[in-house]
Order: C-alpha cells, then structure tokens, then sequence
C-alpha cells in the first residue's frame, strides 16, 4: 500500500516586468528554479493563468522603451501613434493540483513551505488559498500577509541596495535612459554611453 499526500489549490502573485512578454517569462523563469515537492511518481507541477481582467492592469502611453511609437493599440486593436496604449495584466493565478505518492504528510508540507517561502521571496504573493492533507491531516494556507511581507523588493526600491534575484532577467538602463547601453551607443549621440560602452567593450 503507498501512503498519498495531495495538494489543492491557487495562488495569485505578480512578477516583476515591464511587458507581458517579460512578466510571463520572469514568473516562468521562477517556477523553474523554485525547490521540488517531490513524489515517487513525479514532482509538483504549476499551471500559470494570466489574469486578463478586474483590477491589477496598469496602462502607459509610452512603450518599455519610454518611446512613444505607432507599436502601441487604441482601444479598438489598431496601431495607433497618438492612441496607442501599453497595457499589462499585473497578477497571474498559480494552480495546483496535484497528488504525490510514497510521501507523508509531514514530508509535503515541509517541501510545499520551502517552495512556496522562495516563490514568495522572487514574486509579490496577493492571494493564496491551498490546502496539503493526506492520512486524515490537512493543513490550509489561507493567509496571504507573511508571504507577502516576504518580496524582496529590486535595488531600485529597496533602502539597502539589494537587488531581486528576478532583476537579472530584465534589460539593465543605462543611467538616465530607458534602455540599455549597447542600444544608446548604436542608436543615439551621447559621449558618455559611447566611452561607457568601449570601457566595458575592453
């Protein structure tokens, strides 16, 4: 006879990013390097929702470049240079569902906590409601506030400088720019990026 454990549940969060593309990538990129909840038949696995409507959309006039280009869409889908919007879903819903065998419960429990401590240490947690039984035993996370305290907040926000460990998987600025140094060095007239860029070049 094996012994079961199971886990249920969702958990809404909200990576960092400036575009969809680069919010789905950097949570995606998370889930892969998070610790296992293992099982003799297989580990956990997570389905990602991107959460398309209600509250938690943010919208700029301006591209991730700060540009305003005709990339952008009006209300309608159209390309559009003077209406044109960047809109971008903050929140994701995480899903799990999933049943482990050859395990016991305290053993789940103590795996689904290291992931879920990680998990909310890369990206912001806003929801959570899951629960791990198994063998007449279950324990149910329902409180999102000790995860959420948990963020670690990129250098760009934090009072002592830390960086996330997500801020690697995003374009670094060049100071005072929107962009990257190779982009304002191959596109733009400024002396200070071009001797930047040779500095780091050598």
């Amino acid at each position: 006879m094996s012994w079961w454990t199971h886990i249920n549940g969702m958990i809404k969060v909200s990576p960092m990013g400036r575009t969809q593309e680069e919010k789905t990538y950097i949570l995606n990129t998370v889930l892969k390097h998070l610790p296992l909840v293992t099982g003799s038949e297989g580990d956990m696995e997570v389905y990602v929702n991107e959460c398309t409507h209600g509250s938690g959309t943010s919208s700029s006039s301006r591209d991730e470049f700060d540009m305003q280009t005709n990339n952008l869409r009006d209300m309608r889908g159209h390309r559009s240079y003077r209406n044109g919007w960047l809109n971008c879903n903050e929140n994701y819903v995480l899903t799990i569902s999933y049943a482990f065998r050859d395990r016991e419960f305290e053993q789940t429990l103590k795996e689904f906590e290291a992931w879920l401590q990680r998990l909310a240490k890369r990206v912001s947690v806003r929801n959570i409601l899951v629960k791990v039984e198994g063998y007449g035993r279950k324990y149910v996370f329902d409180n999102y506030e000790p995860y959420y305290r948990m963020f670690e907040y990129p250098s760009w926000c934090s009072e002592n400088g830390e960086s996330n460990w997500c801020e690697y998987l995003m374009w670094s600025r060049y100071k005072g720019w929107s962009l990257p140094l190779e982009l304002i060095h191959k596109y733009y007239d400024d002396d200070e990026a071009d001797v930047e860029f040779e500095r780091r070049s050598e």
